[in-house]
């Protein structure tokens, strides 16, 4: 039910977009196709090792926690299954899409055509959202093969991710 939830809400977006799909894009991003119709990925981050339900919990709460950043009410964290967390905005103009897998993390923006709020906000919490993977991945007194998640070496895949968000 929810994929038909958002295979619909795609399909809205697309047709909000004006038929120019690349005009909101930054020229460094490559534009790929998301998880969902409508959706475009913009984060991607590979993974050495994952703990991944461990580290969905731990980004599920802490995205639970950043729901009225920064302003009360602006963003409702759901979960549709066991590998993805959703982030959708107040004004519908966009969501954001968190998947987990063994390989990677990847992060869609679902909505052709978002708002220039939502685009900020988004950039406060996706910045926020590296800075935990971060802490996860570089922090702590935690043994390398005890870590929720490892980054192939050599690593600034963190850094790289950092620059795809749109006011980054």
């Amino acid at each position: 039910m929810k994929m038909s939830f958002f295979d619909d809400m795609g399909k809205f977006f697309d047709n909000l977009g004006g038929g120019d799909e690349e005009s909101g894009a930054s020229s460094k991003v490559e534009i790929v196709d998301g998880a969902y119709t409508g959706s475009k990925r913009i984060i991607s981050i590979p993974a050495k090792t994952m703990k991944m339900g461990g580290l969905r919990l731990y980004c599920n709460l802490y995205l639970m926690g950043v729901q009225n950043t920064p302003e009360p009410g602006c963003w409702k964290a759901s979960k549709s299954d066991d590998s993805e967390v959703n982030l959708r905005y107040v004004d519908l103009s966009g969501s954001i899409i968190i998947q987990f897998s063994e390989e990677c993390i990847t992060v869609d923006r679902l909505g052709s055509s978002p708002s220039n709020k939502y685009l900020m906000h988004e950039s406060m919490i996706l910045n926020g959202f590296l800075d935990e993977l971060n802490s996860i991945v570089y922090e702590g007194s935690v043994s390398e093969e005890k870590r929720l998640l490892t980054l192939p070496e050599p690593g600034n895949q963190l850094e790289e991710a950092r620059d795809a968000i749109s006011f980054g």
